[in-house]
């Protein structure tokens, strides 16, 4: 038998009326006009009515309290991944110059079959047409470009939390470029080996990201985020023991934004799985190259849309009772699932299971890799 949470009460509108005209048949008999034309009565369905509206948050706090609990074990939303594809950038004839294509080239469909705007592409890194070639790939994403966005002002405390302005960002995509939290700093606190990029006249430290508060390591320039929300949280301090209870004053687990330094983000927003699209569609530049064409020779695939609450409900008793750790088949099979737009399925076993002289702790997995909705294929046919 499943635990169902109660109802803390489950009165609703007519009940309330009903109770509230049997107190007054016992406490006021002179009151004898109980129709919904007398006046009173047109107050105490008022009243009702608000008490009803009332019993309904009041019964939400079970699902708030479900929710915040996920929310304490590190159960965020898994945004929107982004579909790729490799873009084959041709010239329409020869040239004996190089011929740049720039990192953020923007590709597009040539008409949208409705009335939604027509995804767009961006490439991800810089390619060149060298001399004599006549074409060179680039891999792109379905996502759009934001960069040197200010988010706020550091104020040398722990725990500072800002928000860009366009959420959501695109889930990880292996590319370091996906987001990019950079603090302002000075020349004298930087080196060659210090991350670091120019915006404007000033230079900016590139921070790290970390999942939660327990993987800062050595690094200590680092912060948390929300990627569906667009939330970016630097690390909070603490009071930790000392051996005679807590520490007096808060320890600082991280380094902070320094007071009045401006703090950037570069990041790739959009994604979904409109973003899968078949090959030879991807035909239009928006950032016209003169004597340059492009193509898809194959599909844009990954494109996956935000998780829903609805999910992350159901998904969250499996991230409590793995606590991020792979020691059964199952935790290894839903890491490998977390792989977004690429992994659909997966089924994980130990060689031991399957030969006798297999050497211990040895685990295989098989997966089986996302393809599009039958309605998004090409001919409605799954390529290679």
């Amino acid at each position: 038998m499943p635990i169902e949470a109660p109802n803390l009460d489950d009165r609703d509108f007519e009940q309330l009326v009903a109770e509230a005209a049997g107190v007054i048949r016992k406490y006021s008999p002179q009151w004898t006009d109980l129709s919904p034309s007398d006046p009173g009565m047109i107050l105490l369905e008022t009243f009702a009515h608000l008490t009803e509206v009332m019993l309904y948050r009041l019964n939400r706090l079970p699902e708030k309290a479900y929710v915040e609990f996920l929310r304490l074990i590190g159960v965020k939303l898994y945004p929107p991944s982004s579909a790729s594809v490799t873009l084959r950038f041709s010239l329409s004839r020869s040239q004996n110059t190089t011929v740049e294509i720039p990192r953020g080239a923007r590709v597009t469909i040539g008409r949208p079959a409705g009335p939604n705007e027509a995804p767009v592409f961006i490439t991800a890194r810089a390619a060149r047409i060298e001399p004599g070639a006549q074409s060179v790939e680039a891999t792109a994403y379905h996502c759009e470009l934001i960069e040197g966005e200010l988010i706020g002002i550091g104020n040398g405390m722990p725990g500072q939390t800002f928000n860009v302005a366009r959420p959501p960002i695109i889930a990880p995509t292996g590319d370091d470029l996906d987001l990019i939290v950079g603090v302002e700093a000075r020349e004298q606190e930087l080196n060659e080996r210090v991350p670091a990029l120019k915006f404007g006249d000033k230079t900016f430290r590139i921070w790290r990201e970390v999942e939660n508060i327990s993987e800062i390591g050595q690094d200590r320039f680092v912060y948390m985020t929300d990627r569906v929300t667009g939330a970016i949280t630097f690390i909070p301090a603490l009071r930790l023991p000392d051996g005679a209870g807590l520490s007096a004053h808060p320890e600082r687990l991280a380094e902070v934004a320094t007071a009045g330094r401006e703090i950037r983000v570069w990041y790739r927003r959009g994604g979904g799985p409109q973003g899968n699209l078949a090959p030879n569609t991807l035909t239009v530049l928006k950032d016209p190259i003169p004597g340059v064409e492009v193509t898809n020779a194959v599909a844009a695939t990954g494109g996956r849309p935000a998780e829903t609450m609805e999910n992350a409900l159901f998904r969250g008793p499996q991230e409590l009772h793995s606590l991020k750790r792979a020691v059964t088949a199952k935790d290894f099979e839903r890491i490998a699932e977390r792989v977004s737009g690429v992994v659909a399925r997966a089924r994980a076993f130990t060689k031991a299971a399957l030969w006798k002289h297999a050497p211990p702790g040895t685990v295989e997995a098989l997966l089986v890799p996302y393809y599009l909705e039958e309605n998004q294929r090409c001919n409605g046919t799954v390529t290679a």
